[in-house]
């Protein structure tokens, strides 16, 4: 996610919506203690959330309401609507504090089954009925203002994490992005929210195959060798994946080219990006 779309200059007000919150909720969001925002959507945000809507919304007031303007039809257990593809970002935002959150995931669950009798009039609770009430539930993670930047190295021919692994990573990807976890040997300052490149090295093929962002704090875990020793570790959010490995994004010849001064192909995975590089790294991004 390192080149993410607040680093092209694309306006944050196309592309994300703001949510007011307590103080209390960002710094749990920074924390990583809050994963997941929970929305009700009403005929406020409607427009700000889904796109394509073929219907009429629900009105949602309480937790069971009575009065409705429509209803979502309940659709075989499919959520009949669309999120808005261009939402990418959520921003928490109070009066002294606002926090970018990038959208990792999207989860919609049927709340209330009922049978639909018409607007303004009860609804009747119904675990077979025709319609429901559907909570939005986005996985976020902080976009840190200053974010680590980290360089994962990965070599096929020795690695738990094969080639066919990563093809299906990239055939399997869910709103453009897969996850996977991955040693870090300079683990000590790593935190949420940090910046990753996976560096393929070992072959003809080295390159910048795909990068992202750390959606975990380091943790420890057995060696992925086999091992008796400890290995630190992170969660990672993949985005901009080459198809295959055959093409990475950025060829270890154009780095070498561009950033002579670090050694790409060999070291440890997991390593901190100096920081007099980075603007040259996003560039080529």
């Amino acid at each position: 996610m390192n080149n993410d779309k607040k680093d092209k200059e694309v306006d944050i007000d196309d592309v994300a919506i703001t949510l007011e919150v307590d103080s209390e909720v960002i710094d749990k969001v920074r924390s990583g203690e809050i994963t997941h925002i929970l929305l009700d959507i009403d005929e406020n945000n409607q427009s700000l959330i889904l796109e394509n809507v073929d219907g009429n919304l629900i009105l949602v007031t309480d937790e069971m309401p009575t009065t409705f303007h429509g209803c979502y039809l309940y659709n075989n257990g499919e959520f009949p609507y669309s999120i808005r593809g261009a939402l990418d970002f959520l921003v928490l935002a109070n009066e002294n504090d606002n926090c970018l959150t990038r959208i990792i995931d999207v989860n919609t669950e049927p709340v209330k089954r009922f049978n639909y009798q018409g607007a303004g009039k009860p609804i009747v609770e119904d675990a077979n009925g025709d319609s429901c009430v559907w909570e939005v539930s986005f996985e976020v993670v902080p976009v840190l203002v200053e974010p680590r930047y980290y360089l994962m190295r990965w070599n096929p021919s020795i690695s738990s994490f094969t080639e066919k692994d990563f093809e299906k990573c990239v055939k399997n990807q869910v709103h453009g992005m897969f996850r996977i976890n991955w040693s870090i040997n300079e683990w000590e300052e790593a935190r949420r929210g940090d910046i990753f490149y996976m560096m393929r090295v070992g072959d003809d093929k080295a390159g910048i195959v795909f990068n992202g962002q750390l959606i975990s704090d380091p943790y420890s875990g057995e060696d992925w060798a086999g091992s008796t020793k400890r290995r630190m570790y992170v969660d990672l959010i993949c985005t901009n994946a080459s198809e295959t490995g055959n093409e990475p994004i950025i060829p270890l010849t154009k780095l070498q080219e561009t950033i002579p001064s670090f050694e790409w192909s060999k070291g440890h995975s997991g390593v901190q990006l100096p920081d007099e590089l980075i603007d040259e790294l996003v560039k080529l991004m």
